[in-house]
């Protein structure tokens, strides 16, 4: 059984022999060179090869803004929970011990831009069962009562833990939306920022 990559490859290959006038988008950049390897193998005769770039250099290219490496980003997504945690009074946090959790926000951040989720949906407070009735209509009665239990273990024994949990919680919405806006101001975005700007 061929690979769907190389099937692409010679299908492509018999509608389009002009390959330097083609560009595909991949997935990743392993796709990308899997696909490069199995067009060599079904090309007879020298020619300029197709421009091959992943989704991410796809989107990257129609961008006007920076993306920095992780540690700048987890470093300016700490700046900016500081600044939401000394607003509300509490705590700050060092920089060291942010940086682990920092650094999975970071990664929900990217992925919730990247798939359009509704991030002031997604981080409600939901222990208000009548909020929960109203506004997530959609779930399934499984997944309400999913819900329902999660939110109801944090009420019935508030400890040290829970009560930090619930305070992040509830400014992760504020956190997502300042970030971004400080991001934006100065040129820059994380990757699924853009996915979200060329979906927009």
């Amino acid at each position: 059984m061929e690979s769907f990559l190389r099937e692409l490859a010679v299908q492509l290959n018999k509608e389009n022999p002009l390959w330097d006038s083609v560009t595909l988008v991949f997935p990743n950049r392993r796709a990308a060179l899997y696909f490069r390897k199995h067009l060599s193998e079904i090309i007879t005769q020298p020619l300029f090869a197709p421009n091959l770039i992943t989704i991410e250099d796809f989107i990257s290219e129609m961008a006007t803004v920076r993306v920095p490496d992780k540690l700048e980003l987890v470093h300016r997504l700490h700046a900016s929970y500081q600044q939401i945690i000394n607003a509300a009074g509490t705590r700050s946090e060092p920089f060291d011990q942010f940086y682990f959790w920092g650094d999975m926000l970071l990664r929900d951040f990217d992925e919730l831009d990247k798939y359009l989720v509704n991030a002031e949906q997604l981080f409600k407070d939901l222990r208000n069962q009548k909020e929960l009735d109203s506004s997530f209509d959609y779930l399934t009665e499984e997944q309400r009562k999913f819900l329902q239990e999660f939110w109801s273990s944090f009420d019935e024994t508030l400890n040290e833990n829970k009560k930090k949990f619930i305070e992040v919680w509830v400014k992760l919405f504020e956190l997502y939306k300042t970030f971004r806006v400080q991001l934006e101001t100065e040129g820059l975005a994380y990757v699924g920022m853009l996915h979200r700007a060329v979906a927009g």
